[in-house]
């Protein structure tokens, strides 16, 4: 889980786009856009940090650096880096929180395979954290 490391992306959905439904890559996809749903890949996925994805994530392994209100489910790890906003349950082997990350849910780190209890968080469930 270094995210420094060469990681190889198939695709990519960029700053400006939107995406609702379920989201099926092979290999690595990274997010500056905005993905509403689920994404799933049998690689890495990467949430730039003008990311938002309100959406369940199920991958290998997972770096946010934006904005996810979802669940997500790692085989390998997940890496909040310090300017993620992560509202969610997280499910890895490994979890890596960076100073400056916010993360407001459950972990457990097993090995990504333990399905979470919890549907995704709905978006007006942000704005009632928010308002009190």
């Amino acid at each position: 889980m270094n995210k420094n490391r060469r990681v190889e992306l198939s695709t990519i959905i960029g700053k400006g786009s939107k995406i609702k439904g379920t989201l099926y890559v092979q290999g690595g996809v990274r997010v500056d856009g905005e993905v509403e749903g689920t994404i799933e890949s049998d690689g890495f996925v990467t949430i730039g940090s003008s990311g938002i994805a309100k959406a369940d994530i199920k991958a290998d392994e997972c770096l946010i650096s934006g904005k996810v209100v979802g669940n997500v489910i790692c085989k390998d790890g997940v890496e909040l880096d310090r300017s993620a906003r992560m509202n969610g349950d997280i499910v890895a082997k490994i979890l890596k929180i960076h100073t400056g990350a916010v993360f407001n849910g459950t972990s457990s780190m097993t090995s990504g395979t333990k399905p979470i209890r919890n549907p995704i968080i709905s978006p007006d469930a942000e704005k009632k954290e928010s308002t009190e």
